[in-house]
C-alpha cells in the first residue's frame, strides 16, 4: 500500500510530505517536516538550547494531537462530537502556528 502524499514539498529537506508525517507551515508560506524543522533549529538556536528545545516539543505535541484529531474525525460519526473535534484540531493548528513563529523567531532555522 502506497503513502497517501500531501501537495507540499519540504523546503528544508526538497523530499516529498506524507500525510502520515509530522510537518508545519512556516512563516515564509513553505511548508517543512517537523524533523528537519527541529534539526535544523537545534543546530541553529539565538537562545539557551533548552529553552528553545521545550518550545519544540511543546510543537511536537500539538503537532501530533492534530493527527489525533483528524483520524478520530475519520471514525465518530456523531456529529455534535465530530464539531468538538474539529474545534479541537482548528485549536491545535492555532497553537502550532504559535509555536513555529517562536522556533523561527529565536532560531536561524529559515536563514
Amino acid at each position: 500500500m502506497s503513502r497517501p502524499e500531501t501537495k507540499w514539498t519540504c523546503d528544508l529537506c526538497k523530499n516529498k510530505i506524507y500525510w502520515d508525517e509530522l510537518f508545519t507551515f512556516t512563516t515564509k508560506k513553505t511548508v517543512v517536516h517537523y524533523t528537519c524543522f527541529r534539526d535544523k533549529a537545534s543546530k541553529t538556536a539565538k537562545v539557551d538550547p533548552a529553552q528553545l528545545e521545550l518550545v519544540l516539543d511543546m510543537l511536537e505535541d500539538e503537532l501530533r494531537d492534530i493527527t489525533i484529531y483528524k483520524k478520530g474525525m475519520n471514525v465518530i460519526k456523531e456529529d455534535e462530537i465530530k464539531k468538538v473535534f474539529e474545534q479541537a484540531e482548528k485549536d491545535a493548528e492555532k497553537n502550532s502556528a504559535m509555536l513555529t513563529r517562536v522556533v523561527e523567531k529565536y532560531s536561524g532555522v529559515l536563514d
